[in-house]
């Protein structure tokens, strides 16, 4: 064991530091190692006094004066059996001639989200991912990931994006379980990423977050989260969270009547208040601790830091960055950071930096808290890649939302990617556009619904084109659309505002031509060194809705208006996975996708050119619309080709291969993936100017083998 204050840092076999610890900076109420209670609060610097009251389980209510230390921190701490773990409790503020019963804005454990907190002892749960947290198993991922400890590295996350309301009926912690083996053992996943579960008012996404250390009350308890991931590690799935530090959601009145913790809004919300004043630092203590907390005490392996662009702080995002590196030196970090991939936000410390923050913590925090350090290197691991993700929606989508194709744009995207989050579609390009998915957004162009609209009106034409292909795709594959007459077709055509019967054959066809597309792009995200991303039903091409479905405490509803859909109950049915309901005549599509998703997850696994590795070339063929890449690492080397057109070539598409003998380990068309076993290339290819198959909108891999 390894001391330094009140911190434990254990040391495994293996030399890997794991954290099992208190951080001296915390607000809130927790359990000390004695059994006394602690409670900690952030509060105006004006505030006259500050009371605890306790509400035990069938007992009267109980007030204690809290103590001031200054900065606006008031503590206090109690004998050991005075407070029981689920008791509740809040801070009463004597503020100005104002009397302000206020829950814990660190709350650990709400109920409801108003008024009363519950204490949390978090000892009490009994963890079995052991080996796990002390990087015995080499199935984690750790930012100290090398040779000597065999742990997976960052850049081989193959991570499936999911939402825990509605990634099951159920839409709780415990139900998602059910689906995690699955996700590792069928499909070879190695990382989950959820959704924010920060509480707040009712169902939503989670970025509008209030209660920042505790999970969503709708989702579960405590418990029911520490459950499911540590089943997660179980089944060899790292967990990533996903943070909101850039704002707060709406529902804010209670955090406000509480302290200094906002400045003003951003285009998301309230924003932290991280450099207006004296009080940041303590703020900025308060949404680090957050962001600890899910790494400490629930056991998550890295953070998914939502929009960070938005934090409008850089020093935050440092200290964030220091801090979980020193206390936690395996977790790893994910920007979602918006600034067209700056390279500041991923560039590691330097070695005196790191040399520093590992002998001197203190001094090294106390120099970010007085803004008295370099922003070269913000310290991050990685983060999602805006720039490649609007490339290859370009690539794909052509002209749809005004998007150009451009193979050189999109060949030119691919350097930052190799060590970013890269993905076709995200929950943010389905639900803050009009709520479908990429399918249905391919489809409209296969079936040029943008002639076909009845309106006229160019603001709304994009969300009714994409609704409309979104409704005739669910009623092929439900098998309704075949059932209809052609008076009903054409009604149902008229209710989307189509003015044309369009034939089933060739609703099918368009429908066909976007599963190969769909492919092409996860194929494409696949086929380049670094971390890889799916979101929630595309593995399967599920065509299920994921709106906007945020309810609100206070407030109208109705400016969301514009998404082409009203938020609440019926937006978040419309956005559980298994609300379309495919007839058995189209399920084996579903099938076919989920093995190719599940091969491509092998291929990166078992060829370390593909997750470590780097572009060795890259190669742009425009007349053809084509793209392919060179990846090696060491001895791995793997040539892919894709192909963005509509033709398709049968031993007769001349390219010229990297030196070597190759041969071809991976192809999209093959029967398994929905192919026509057509377009396979056999044998060994010798001749550095080769001919070889290529499917239409399709992806191939080779492997040099000398």
């Amino acid at each position: 064991f390894m001391h330094k204050g009140n911190r434990i840092r254990i040391v495994n076999r293996l030399k890997t530091p794991c954290v099992f610890a208190t951080w001296n900076n915390h607000f809130g109420a927790y359990f000390l190692d004695n059994g006394d209670s602690f409670f900690r609060l952030f509060t105006f610097s004006d505030v006259k006094k500050v009371e605890l009251e306790v509400k035990p389980f069938n007992k009267s209510i109980q007030k204690y004066d809290m103590n001031y230390t200054g900065g606006g921190i008031w503590q206090l701490e109690l004998t050991a059996g005075t407070v029981q773990h689920a008791d509740r409790y809040r801070f009463i503020i004597y503020y100005k001639d104002e009397v302000l019963p206020v829950k814990d804005p660190c709350s650990m454990w709400q109920d409801s989200y108003f008024k009363w907190s519950r204490i949390y002892d978090h000892a009490l749960y009994n963890w079995t991912d052991k080996e796990w947290m002390c990087c015995e198993d080499e199935r984690r991922v750790s930012r100290l990931s090398n040779e000597t400890n065999r742990l997976t590295p960052v850049s081989a996350l193959k991570i499936y994006e999911l939402h825990i309301g509605t990634f099951t009926d159920k839409g709780t912690f415990i139900s998602a379980k059910e689906k995690l083996e699955k996700l590792s053992k069928e499909l070879n996943f190695n990382a989950i990423e959820i959704m924010p579960v920060e509480n707040t008012y009712s169902f939503n996404w989670g970025y509008d977050g209030v209660d920042k250390y505790a999970p969503n009350h709708t989702y579960g308890t405590p418990d029911d989260l520490k459950e499911l991931i540590d089943y997660a590690h179980k089944c060899g799935l790292n967990v990533i969270m996903d943070i909101v530090p850039n704002h707060l959601g709406p529902d804010i009145a209670e955090l406000q009547k509480t302290g200094p913790y906002t400045d003003g809004e951003n285009c998301f919300g309230y924003k932290f208040n991280f450099e207006k004043d004296s009080n940041s630092i303590q703020v900025r203590d308060f949404i680090i601790g957050a962001a600890l907390n899910w790494i400490v005490n629930y056991h998550c392996d890295g953070l998914r830091v939502d929009m960070t662009k938005f934090m409008c702080s850089d020093y935050t995002m440092k200290q964030m960055a220091a801090e979980i590196n020193f206390h936690a030196p395996d977790a790893f970090l994910i920007a979602e950071d918006g600034r067209d991939n700056d390279s500041r936000v991923i560039q590691p410390f330097p070695y005196s930096e790191k040399e520093e923050n590992e002998l001197n913590h203190e001094a090294y925090i106390a120099k970010i808290r007085n803004n008295n350090i370099s922003l070269s290197s913000l310290g991050f691991d990685s983060e999602w890649d805006f720039p490649f993700h609007k490339e290859i929606a370009s690539m794909i989508l052509g002209a749809w939302d005004c998007r150009r194709r451009n193979l050189c744009s999109f060949d030119y995207s691919l350097r930052a990617a190799q060590t970013r989050v890269k993905y076709a579609m995200s929950h943010d390009e389905i639900g803050n556009i009009d709520g479908t998915r990429l399918i249905s957004k391919i489809v409209v162009n296969e079936l040029n619904l943008c002639e076909k609209m009845n309106t006229c009106c160019e603001s709304e034409k994009c969300k009714l084109m994409a609704h409309a292909s979104h409704n005739i795709l669910v009623a092929l594959v439900t098998g309704a659309l075949e059932k209809m007459s052609d008076n009903e077709r054409i009604a149902f055509y008229n209710e989307n505002n189509i003015a044309v019967n369009i034939p089933v054959d060739k609703v099918k066809n368009a429908y066909y031509n976007a599963i190969q597309m769909h492919m092409l792009a996860i194929g494409k995200v696949y086929s380049i060194p670094g971390p890889k991303m799916v979101f929630q039903g595309d593995e399967s091409a599920s065509l299920s809705y994921f709106k906007f479905f945020r309810k609100f405490s206070i407030g109208p509803e109705t400016y969301l208006k514009d998404k082409g859909y009203e938020p609440g109950l019926p937006a978040f049915l419309d956005s559980k996975l298994s609300a379309v309901k495919v007839s058995d005549s189209y399920s084996y599509i579903n099938k076919c996708v989920e093995e190719f998703v599940r091969d491509l997850n092998l291929l990166c696994e078992h060829n370390i050119a593909l997750s470590s590795g780097h572009i060795e070339k890259s190669y742009v063929f425009e007349q053809s619309d084509t793209h392919a890449i060179h990846c090696k690492k060491i001895y791995n080397e793997i040539f892919s080709i894709s192909n963005f057109s509509s033709k398709s070539y049968y031993k007769n598409y001349g390219i010229m291969f990297p030196k070597g003998k190759w041969r071809e380990i991976f192809n999209s068309d093959r029967l398994e993936y929905f192919g026509e076993n057509k377009y396979l290339n056999e044998g060994s290819i010798k001749e550095q100017f080769s001919y070889v198959s290529l499917p239409a909108y399709g992806i191939i891999f080779f492997e040099k083998v000398v």
